[in-house]
């Protein structure tokens, strides 16, 4: 049965393949949605005439014969025997005994005075980095740029916001 369902979908497949682009509208017995129906009726009968000779010949056999032993019913009449109940010596688990376990104690730690620089570039650096000192000198914070204030900043991403408006209208309007 599966090599008919198989030789089925690949007559389905060589049709597709070959006629794939071709509309299914209006029949056409002599073209090729015909002959690959008239193939798939012939299949289907074939494997049905196949199937229906196997089981023919599986009834036709003798029906008083005793089946085989392996397919015979068990007696119901006979109760099953019980298994046996198997006494296992187990062993008693005692619980293990915590002690109660304490960490040593941590050594304490003593503060180091800290060593007295008298370089005054490491001063200075300390101060930086520390952020407790000047950080720029006067000249850099004289050759900052001057940057837009808030209303020319507003103007211009107005005015930004409105060429891009413009644009997209422009190509939608093509």
């Amino acid at each position: 049965m599966r090599f008919l369902i198989f030789n089925v979908v690949v007559v389905g497949a060589l049709f597709y393949l070959f006629a794939g682009s071709q509309p299914f509208g209006g029949t056409d017995r002599n073209g090729m949605l015909g002959t690959v129906g008239a193939v798939v009726e012939r299949s289907v009968t074939s494997g049905r005439q196949a199937t229906a000779a196997v089981i023919d010949k599986v009834m036709a056999g003798d029906r008083e014969a005793p089946l085989p032993s392996a397919l015979t019913p068990p007696d119901l009449k006979t109760p099953p025997t019980p298994m046996p109940v198997v006494d296992v010596p187990v062993q008693k688990v005692v619980p293990p005994i915590l002690a109660t376990l304490s960490a040593p104690k941590p050594p304490a730690i003593t503060a180091k005075s800290p060593v007295a620089v008298t370089d005054p570039a490491v001063q200075k650096r300390r101060a930086e980095v520390m952020a407790r000192g000047p950080v720029a000198s006067v000249a850099a914070v004289k050759a900052r740029p001057k940057f837009m204030t808030p209303s020319q900043r507003r103007r211009e991403l107005q005015a930004l916001s409105e060429d891009m408006e413009l644009l997209f209208a422009s190509t939608r309007a093509r």
